[in-house]
């Protein structure tokens, strides 16, 4: 093997990128795993979705209410 091969190889070995091929690998087991259909009922709307999609939602709700709530430092200028 070259060294450029094996430079090109350590750049993608990085621990980030390992992390995030087992983020997506654990990911994708979740949504092979919670395919099952889930109805949802809020108030008088009634929605059909795959508990996968049900709970991304969720995550992405809590998150933006999340990103809302905080407070930022104000910067001294």
């Amino acid at each position: 093997m070259s060294t450029d091969a094996q430079n090109s190889a350590k750049t993608l070995a990085t621990p980030r990128n390992i992390v995030a091929a087992v983020l997506v690998v654990v990911a994708v087991i979740f949504i092979l795993q919670n395919r099952a259909t889930t109805t949802i009922q809020l108030f008088w709307v009634s929605v059909n979705s795959p508990l996968w999609l049900t709970l991304v939602a969720v995550l992405l709700v809590g998150w933006i209410a999340g990103l809302l709530t905080t407070r930022r430092k104000k910067t001294k200028g």
